[in-house]
């Protein structure tokens, strides 16, 4: 009877042992970071999060930066610097920066999102910051205050190990070849006028720097592209079927939008400012996200929606779309008065400038019975495409 009851307990401290095991193998280690970023009447999702010790104005405090990517180790060192000498220091948008005090009260929080800034302030903000076995945890918010000019609030929380003064992040891991081909590299909506479009070819390609930053153009076309010379500049046309064009920075922000759906009567536009990207990275040889409009955009009294995730591979930057050193130094070097043109696509020719003896054909007068204006501008950036090819 002894020995059976002796069986019995055993087994029991057995049982009792494998499910603590698999209990703690089950248990799901906390978020580095989640919640919302609101600004301007736009919502980003914050994934990753970097804790660090910093100096802002001789005061020791503790930065938290909450962002849909994940932070680059380049970018702990420059950070730190800019702080010890009293400036903001800045991320790859979209980004929330909190300030906490040794005490782990909030102190200062900024934001950046697309081509919005916010710098230090306060507000009507909320926080706390727990210090404990290396590690920072805690939260903050801020009411969305759409009254004012720049609308923008937040309610995060964050559980990340913390960088001490003296310690530093790896440096970012070289670049590897692009996803596998296994990857589904386009999936959502593309949608015109309520018709769907299925964009199932995707490649992302370097093109010259706008606003003395790497640029890249993504394109995506119902067919597929991937043989063309020029896949920007066909796709605007109708060459591959429906078509999306994207410009855009090495974090994500957009500054340039094509569109050519054929259930629209306005088949190739611009609309910049109705998109944007979330979860935006470049990394690895591939560049990965989402682009939206957050539902339905107007344009020319037509709507055109796109929701979705792509992959694709993309290559170190060659020298030739390289931002130049310095472009002051070169604004000094000469006497000229500076002109500002506008980037043109990478696979499109600056047009030459019209002489002032010649006709400019946005000078021509419009008749009064002029009804589509739209469509005139459109033919005239047909013609000016033409030219430059």
């Amino acid at each position: 009877m002894a020995k059976r009851f002796r069986g019995l307990l055993a087994a029991l401290v057995v049982i009792g042992s494998t499910a603590t095991l698999f209990a703690q193998e089950g248990a799901k280690p906390p978020k580095a970071a989640e919640g919302t970023l609101m600004l301007q009447g736009k919502n980003y999702p914050v994934t990753h999060a970097l804790a660090y010790e910093t100096t802002v104005n001789e005061e020791e405090v503790i930065a938290v930066i909450l962002s849909d990517q994940a932070i680059p180790g380049e970018k702990l060192k420059e950070a730190r610097e800019k702080e010890k000498n009293g400036d903001e220091s800045d991320f790859e948008r979209p980004y929330l920066k909190l300030q906490f005090t040794k005490e782990g009260a909030l102190k200062f929080w900024s934001a950046a999102a697309g081509g919005r800034s916010l710098g230090r302030r306060l507000g009507n903000a909320k926080g706390e910051l727990k210090v404990q076995d290396g590690r920072v945890s805690g939260k903050a918010s801020q009411p969305n205050e759409t009254e004012k000019m720049f609308s923008a609030g937040f309610d995060v929380r964050f559980d990340v190990a913390l960088l001490r003064a003296g310690e530093s992040m790896p440096a970012t891991v070289a670049k590897k070849p692009g996803p596998a081909a296994s990857v589904k590299p386009v999936t959502g909506v593309f949608k015109g006028n309520g018709k769907e479009a299925r964009l199932a070819h995707v490649s992302a390609h370097w093109r010259e720097p706008f606003s003395d930053k790497p640029s890249m153009v993504l394109v995506f076309t119902e067919k597929d592209h991937s043989k063309d010379k020029k896949p920007d500049f066909n796709a605007g046309f109708g060459k591959f079927g429906s078509a999306l064009v994207v410009s855009l920075h090495e974090d994500g922000e957009i500054f340039g939008c094509e569109v050519a759906h054929s259930a629209l009567k306005h088949q190739n536009f611009s609309s910049v400012g109705k998109i944007r990207t979330n979860n935006f990275e470049f990394a690895d040889g591939q560049v990965k996200g989402e682009l939206t409009t957050d539902g339905l955009a107007d344009v020319f009294g037509e709507t055109w929606e796109v929701n979705v995730k792509f992959v694709t591979p993309l290559g170190e930057i060659p020298k030739e779309f390289q931002p130049a050193a310095s472009k002051e130094t070169k604004e000094e070097a000469t006497d000229e008065p500076a002109t500002i043109r506008s980037a043109t696509k990478l696979s499109e020719k600056a047009a030459p400038e019209p002489t002032g003896d010649k006709l400019n054909v946005k000078d021509l007068p419009l008749t009064k019975d002029a009804s589509d204006v739209s469509t005139t501008r459109s033919l005239t950036s047909l013609i000016l495409r033409a030219r430059r090819t």
